[in-house]
């Protein structure tokens, strides 16, 4: 048998869908017990029906379609060929380019009644004369209606009653439907009405009611591709917000007698993704677990960013393929790692695009853990586009919490929860080589600050490089995300929380580590007093760590009006120190200290 790969269809089947098991190898998706189903369904049910193939664009309403339908090019290869069905197919998005509202209708229905009559006549099962005569008048009354409507002719405007002329137009289309099913209740006209949601919503909406008034005929099934969203943006469209709130899905209903929605929930999407995967040449580890867990972080990826929407992760597909091609052009040997990063990055850029081009200005780790921070999200200015597209806000964020803690268990190469630097190179690596950006690997600020207080300390100071070490690099100020270091020139780094500076770090040759805060010393000191009170363990000097900028230092670089004393906390247990820098964090940035 010949394989058929159908029009906008994710798979490849044999002309006879129901053969046998072996055909499932075929439907990655996993939708050919619905479209079994519906082929029952369609078969047996009472006529009129309208069926409505609910799912956003891209989600298989075509592949599905497609299954019943089979292509027209081989008659019979879909599930419904055979003798009782007599199947129309009708793509709506052309007409829409050249036709508008009552327009669009008009010529629609002109076009399908065409398509019908025209299959009817040539099907050798029915009354090839009648059926022509038939649609013969039924295409008359509908040139009428275009003149009187002003549309067509030069007798555009001359009056007719354009309802009894539609009127007289669905007892013609019937007399046309019956010159096929005629007194045979096993017969019907098999109609698939596709594309609905490529066409504005409002002329959607008036097409599906010019369907449901007109051609609604006994011996006819429809079925249709059809967004629910659409239909209810084309109702608030045409009759208000407050109609569409309180009527819409009673309107929808009305149209629509059999609803079914694309069971994307059920999707099996590791064969799916792993299949298009081998497709776009990408290389997959070859151990059977490693292997396995490759799978595991493909289908992760995709269902946080671009989710289960068939369309969507053929795009992805196509534009990495062609990314690991630009790469390989550049002599680089295929690496799954690598590989890893780079369909990451192009879920990132096609899912959340203005997101992707924040991340490429700058490609950090500070930006990656700010971008995990849900309040960093919502201020910031580039994801308000985001945020306000999509339907749920914290689903989004989450997402994105998602993506980069995923992306983190390929770069977090010792497994400590953690990404420096170092691990962070690969990705700027990966864009640079598939040009998807010129950007080289940057040295995020804090990390520069600490290789200058090395470099300018050069082992000269103990307590400087037990606080580096012990104290500093494991509060908050170095680890947490809540705050954004800027470089300030090649001596200091500004210190930024919620857009405000908090203060500075400063490293110089005869002061390898100065931390100065945004906050008069007094206050500080006495929020300090007010947080250690209960903690006896501390020595009271801990609690004199704040001073006033004086002398030589009042014009010192940087930016704040406070100088930590860090002398002292290397004299208290390293924990007690650690919380005490969390607590300054929490003071400088107006919160509550907390333990």
């Amino acid at each position: 048998m010949t394989y058929l790969k159908l029009q906008e269809a994710p798979l490849i089947f044999r002309t006879a869908l129901d053969e046998g098991q072996e055909e499932r190898q075929h439907d990655k998706l996993d939708l050919l017990p619905y479209a079994q189903a519906l082929r029952d369904f369609v078969k047996d049910c009472a006529t009129p029906m309208t069926i409505g193939i609910q799912g956003d664009w891209g989600i298989g309403k075509t592949s599905l379609m497609n299954m019943l339908r089979g292509s027209e090019d081989a008659p019979g290869s879909g599930l419904l060929g055979h003798e009782h069905a007599l199947l129309v197919n009708f793509e709506t998005w052309p007409y829409s380019q050249f036709n508008r509202g009552r327009e669009l209708s008009i010529a629609c229905l002109q076009a399908l009644a065409g398509k019908v009559g025209a299959t009817i006549a040539s099907s050798g099962k029915a009354d090839e004369d009648a059926a022509r005569q038939r649609l013969q008048e039924a295409d008359e009354k509908l040139n009428r209606v275009r003149r009187a409507l002003g549309t067509a002719g030069e007798d555009a405007g001359r009056f007719e009653d354009v309802s009894a002329l539609m009127i007289a137009f669905r007892r013609d289309f019937q007399a046309l439907v019956d010159t096929w099913a005629g007194e045979d209740a096993r017969r019907r006209v098999v109609i698939f009405i596709d594309d609905l949601d490529r066409i504005p919503p409002l002329e959607a909406l008036q097409l599906l009611e010019a369907v449901k008034n007109f051609l609604e005929a006994p011996g006819c099934v429809f079925v249709l591709a059809v967004d629910y969203e659409v239909v209810q943006h084309g109702m608030a469209e045409k009759l208000g917000r407050a109609v569409q709130k309180t009527s819409g899905k009673a309107f929808y209903d009305k149209i629509i007698q059999l609803p079914f929605v694309m069971p994307s929930s059920s999707y099996q999407l590791e064969d799916y993704v792993v299949g298009l995967l081998a497709k776009t040449g990408f290389p997959l580890a070859g151990e059977d677990d490693e292997a396995e867990g490759s799978a595991a972080y493909f289908v992760d990826i995709t269902l946080c960013t671009v989710g289960r929407n068939p369309r969507n992760i053929k795009r992805v597909m196509n534009y990495a393929g062609l990314l690991e091609r630009i790469r390989q052009q550049s002599g680089e040997t295929s690496d799954p790692r690598e590989a890893k990063i780079l369909y990451a990055l192009v879920c990132m850029q096609i899912a959340w695009p203005e997101l992707f081009q924040h991340f490429v200005n700058d490609p950090t780790v500070d930006t990656v853990t700010s971008l995990e921070n849900w309040d960093y999200l919502d201020k910031l200015p580039e994801a308000q586009p985001l945020l306000a597209r999509v339907q749920d806000r914290e689903k989004f964020k989450n997402d994105v919490a998602t993506f980069f803690d995923t992306l983190f268990s390929v770069l977090d190469g010792n497994d400590d929860g953690q990404i420096d630097s170092k691990e962070m190179e690969p990705v700027v690596r990966v864009m640079a080589l598939a040009r998807m950006t010129a950007a080289e690997h940057k040295e995020r600020p804090r990390d520069f600050f600490v290789r200058k207080v090395r470099e300018n300390n050069a082992g000269e100071s103990a307590l400087i490089d037990t606080f580096l070490e012990n104290v500093f690099m494991k509060s908050i100020w170095y680890l947490g995300s809540e705050c954004q270091y800027r470089k300030s020139g090649g001596r200091y780094v500004t210190i930024v929380h919620g857009g405000r500076q908090i203060g500075s770090l400063v490293s110089l040759r005869n002061q390898p580590f100065v931390f100065r805060l945004a906050m008069p010393p007094e206050q500080v000191a006495s929020r300090l007093k007010d947080y250690w009170t209960s903690k006896h363990k501390v020595r009271k000097e801990a609690i004199t760590l704040a001073r006033s900028m004086f002398d030589r230092e009042s014009s010192l670089t940087g930016f704040g009006d406070t100088v930590v004393d860090f002398s002292k906390m290397t004299n208290i247990p390293a924990k007690e120190a650690i919380g005490m820098m969390n607590a300054l964090f929490r003071i400088v940035t107006a919160e509550q200290p907390r333990d």
